[in-house]
């Protein structure tokens, strides 16, 4: 763990205590808050490596394991095998039907159902994940994708290499946003779109909740992931993605798109329940498409 003393994204010094809660085995327990750019991030931060050994097995476990998601997403997986591309555009309205001769690169592709949209449009497919059991199921489903174990920073893509660039509830997961751009901007080509989706702190539902615990007289909680390291607002992801070079196409605010009998047919408890239940019906996250100049 380390503690910081200025923000990670615009390296102020002023900064104030945001939120705190504590969960066995998860790398984080307080949040810190810049009063400068508004970025709230984990304070004390876990390191890279103490990340990766998190998230090793991430989706047999926890709030995965009890919605029996990898059964679940290979169940949307099958879907996207059989839709046609106009099917996939009208549900995915950000992707591209022109797909053929073009290359996609997923950075942390979980369980693939992004690099499995884009495989059925046309795209060469490429991703980056540190779980290797993650990995594994990709390839069970996509035998041709070209996948990576490890840290984007660590990958050996060269530069100008992607057509399309994804990076699909990651970026709140990283330590440095700032080296993660740059290396975005260096291996999409001019032109090129990229594709940021991740919470939303500024949303109104989490704001709500942070003043009701205020109300309550008790300690302001966590409200999104307990594993996230950086949470943007609108503003501030905006803000970092224009720094390095990329102009904004579209801003918006999204829900968190589970099915309600998902839901409730899982063994969440009944308070995460209606936790998740919430954050399907408000929109919690933020969707940023952009092109690089």
């Amino acid at each position: 763990m380390q503690i910081l003393n200025t923000c990670p994204l615009c390296n102020s010094e002023h900064l104030k205590p945001y939120s705190m809660k504590y969960e066995k085995g998860f790398p984080h327990i307080s949040r810190t808050q810049c009063t400068n750019c508004a970025l709230v991030f984990a304070n004390p931060m876990a390191t890279t490596d103490e990340l990766m050994r998190f998230y090793t097995n991430y989706y047999n476990k926890d709030n995965f394991q009890a919605l029996s998601y990898k059964e679940k997403i290979q169940a949307h997986i099958d879907q996207i095998t059989q839709s046609t591309p106009a099917l996939l555009q009208k549900k995915y309205p950000w992707v591209s039907i022109e797909g053929k001769g073009k290359k996609y690169l997923d950075i942390g592709a979980g369980l693939g159902v992004f690099l499995s949209i884009h495989h059925q449009l046309g795209y060469e497919v490429y991703g980056t994940e540190y779980d290797a059991d993650a990995l594994s199921f990709i390839q069970q489903n996509l035998p041709k994708a070209n996948l990576f174990q490890g840290d984007l920073l660590t990958a050996p893509y060269t530069a100008e290499q992607f057509d399309v660039i994804q990076i699909h509830h990651v970026i709140e997961h990283i330590v440095d946003p700032h080296s993660y751009m740059q290396c975005i901007k260096h291996i999409l080509k001019p032109g090129g779109i990229l594709i940021i989706g991740t919470p939303d702190i500024g949303a109104p539902a989490y704001q709500l909740f942070r003043r009701w615990n205020f109300l309550s007289q008790k300690v302001p909680l966590i409200v999104d992931g307990l594993e996230h390291t950086i949470v943007f607002n609108k503003s501030n992801l905006r803000k970092l993605t224009e720094k390095h070079g990329f102009e904004v196409l579209q801003q918006y605010g999204e829900a968190l798109g589970d099915r309600f009998s998902n839901i409730f047919s899982s063994d969440l408890s009944f308070r995460k329940k209606i936790a998740r239940f919430a954050q399907t019906l408000v929109k919690v996250n933020q969707m940023l498409i952009a092109k690089k100049r």
